[in-house]
């Protein structure tokens, strides 16, 4: 991949940043500070003396970091000194690949009627039923399903073989104890700039929608039960599951391997540890751990719900 220096510069536009030392020609990949040779991209995600230390070892010629985190009378690099400049980097990374996308429908994919399809990219055996809306720039990759009926917003990924909008998992019982397949004539809605990994479940609902709403991400090998309503921002990491008519509220952590009772409300901001089984609702701000989970802590209003957390 060769990559120019001002196209970089171009795409930092409207962000607060400064660079120190000369434009470099002939940029050749982004790679990890460690790892990084001559002409290479690299990013810095330490302050102080840790930053002093990495920055010493590598060998990248671009590096974004943290303002104060250069190294002294440093002339054999160049600098793109900017707040958070791991997010930055991955940003610049994400545009060069975007730009690369194929928006077309590889020739083995099924597609029904009615379908509303904006400007997508679909893999290989993709399935897609009857009456399906799929927003511009969202890219579907190999093996996924997606049911009849299913609504899908803009610049969305959905991994591969990935299932949305079959029936869920409801009965009810005759007098003989005989269970009696409750039918799922509702739907899946699915937000704007949202993530889906691979080998995920997501239920259509029983009358009504299941909803993931905009900027939600979602791991691997996740299940989410039918009419379950998940918020803004929330991150969902891998084994998670979430039983029938759960509601999660915005910018929360579900922590790998967790599980939540049906119907239960969790409430924003909330950090469910790893493998913690949620049997109550728990409020806005809420810190859960363990099995069953309880409450360790409230953090404050401002704190990531994320903070310090990595998977």
């Amino acid at each position: 991949m060769k990559i120019s220096f001002d196209i970089i510069i171009e795409k930092l536009n409207g962000i607060k940043y400064e660079i120190k030392g000369e434009p470099i020609d002939g940029l050749t990949g982004f790679v990890a500070l460690n790892e990084a040779g001559n002409k290479s991209v690299s990013f810095c995600k330490y302050r102080g003396d840790a930053s002093r230390t990495a920055l010493a070892g590598t060998k990248a010629s671009l590096v974004f970091c943290w303002p104060d985190a250069i190294l002294p009378d440093d002339n054999q690099r160049t600098y793109i000194l900017i707040d958070n400049p791991r997010m930055h980097f991955f940003r610049i990374l994400a545009s060069f690949l975007s730009d690369r996308v194929d928006y077309s429908v590889v020739d083995s994919a099924k597609i029904g009627k009615n379908c509303k399809l904006g400007k997508i990219s679909i893999g290989a055996n993709v399935v897609i039923g009857d009456n399906v809306a799929i927003g511009d720039g969202t890219i579907i990759t190999a093996n996924v399903v997606i049911g009849d009926g299913i609504s899908i917003g803009r610049d969305v990924l959905i991994k591969s073989n990935t299932v949305i909008g079959q029936k869920g998992f409801g009965f009810e019982f005759d007098e003989n104890k005989t269970p009696f397949a409750i039918p799922h004539i509702g739907g899946v809605r699915i937000g704007d700039n949202v993530e889906i990994g691979s080998n995920c479940t997501v239920v259509r609902g029983v009358l009504g929608d299941t909803i993931v709403s905009d900027f939600t991400k979602v791991d691997d090998h996740v299940h989410i039960g039918h009419n379950v309503e998940i918020g803004a921002k929330t991150m969902i990491t891998a084994c998670a599951e979430i039983s029938g008519s759960v509601k999660i509220g915005n910018n929360c952590w579900l922590g790998p391997n967790c599980s939540l009772m049906n119907q239960i409300r969790i409430g924003n901001n909330v950090l469910i540890g790893l493998g913690a089984v949620v049997t109550k609702s728990l409020p806005d701000n809420a810190v859960a751990v363990g099995n069953p989970a309880r409450i360790v802590r409230i953090k404050e209003e401002k704190e990531s719900p994320w903070k310090g957390i990595s998977r």
